[in-house]
């Protein structure tokens, strides 16, 4: 089905992109906030669980290989701070839960950082690779079809892009939160590059289209702007939304200039060259970050509660 209303925003002034000559894929974009997204896309059924005999461990184990940990782990400590800054008392006994936690590197460092943790995946490879390589504990389901309480914080990282129902999942964030909880985000910008090649697209009449087909695919539905973002967030209840442009790069450069059909060697090259360019800050803002809160106010930390109850000495 064609998209007929912007998932950000509800608004129905859509502009709408003639396919693209290499997939066949439509895209539009909002023109009350920005959003750029996938339009038509009937034939995309997504499975509940992705299990072990589609996707080993030893496949995601090499696909997180090929991240660039060091700036993950970075970015990682930045946001734990940032959310133990917002929750009152610090992180100590609050509990966080990760949307799609991936191989659950970022719950490790969480759990290091004073968290309770947990979170979940669809990919069941995920769920053995997180108990393998960071001992820490994961469910593997949708989070409708999972009994989970809430928590102090919640966290997606690069998630919401993922999904065919954003406003579904930013609901269940929202439930999933304790009142006064906050939630963090990652997901990918709309850029002024997205925005120029779109328009080179559309002008060469679906052709030249290698950057918008690996932006916008069936693993990237969506290029949030910071006004799509915040409409988003505030449309399903959330409070003191803060969204910040970021030049966060998971990934090493090389790996995604192949998977845009760049030959293996000049990825390898180019990457390199590029991955110094990031690692110095000279690299465009390709992720919005946002930071929001359940409305109520955030019960004290269990430690801090049992502290209270305890008889003074004497």
């Amino acid at each position: 089905m064609s998209v007929t209303a912007c998932p950000a925003c509800g608004s129905q002034n859509l502009k709408n992109y003639r396919p693209s000559r290499r997939t066949g894929r439509k895209n539009f974009r909002c023109r009350s906030c920005g959003l750029l997204g996938w339009s038509d896309r009937a034939d995309l059924v997504l499975p509940d669980t992705v299990g072990l005999e589609d996707i080993s461990v030893e496949e995601r184990a090499a696909w997180v290989a090929s991240k660039r940990s060091h700036a993950a782990e970075a970015a990682q400590v930045e946001v734990l701070d940032e959310l133990g800054a917002r929750l009152d008392g610090g992180p100590q006994d609050r509990s966080l839960y990760d949307i799609g936690t991936g191989d659950g590197q970022f719950l490790s460092v969480a759990g290091g950082r004073g968290f309770q943790v947990r979170g979940n995946d669809l990919i069941e490879a995920n769920v053995h690779l997180a108990a393998r390589s960071h001992g820490v504990e994961v469910d593997l389901g949708d989070l409708a079809a999972l009994d989970v309480p809430e928590h102090d914080a919640v966290t997606m990282w690069c998630v919401l892009a993922h999904v065919a129902d954003p406003e579904a999942l930013l609901q269940s964030s929202f439930d999933l939160l304790k009142p006064g909880g906050t939630l963090f985000l990652q997901t990918p910008r709309r850029t002024r590059i997205d925005t120029a090649a779109v328009a080179l697209t559309a002008a060469a009449g679906g052709r030249m289209s290698h950057w918008v087909d690996r932006r916008i695919a069936p693993h990237h539905w969506h290029l949030h702007t910071a006004e799509s973002m915040t409409a988003a967030l505030r449309a399903v209840g959330f409070v003191d939304v803060e969204v910040i442009p970021r030049a966060r790069y998971s990934l090493n450069s090389g790996t995604y200039l192949a998977s845009m059909g760049v030959p293996p060697r000049a990825a390898r090259g180019i990457g390199r060259a590029a991955d110094r360019l990031i690692d110095r800050g000279w690299a465009p803002r390709i992720v919005l970050e946002a930071y929001a809160r359940k409305p109520g106010a955030l019960a004290p930390a269990v430690a801090q509660q049992q502290d209270r109850a305890r008889p003074a000495a004497g």
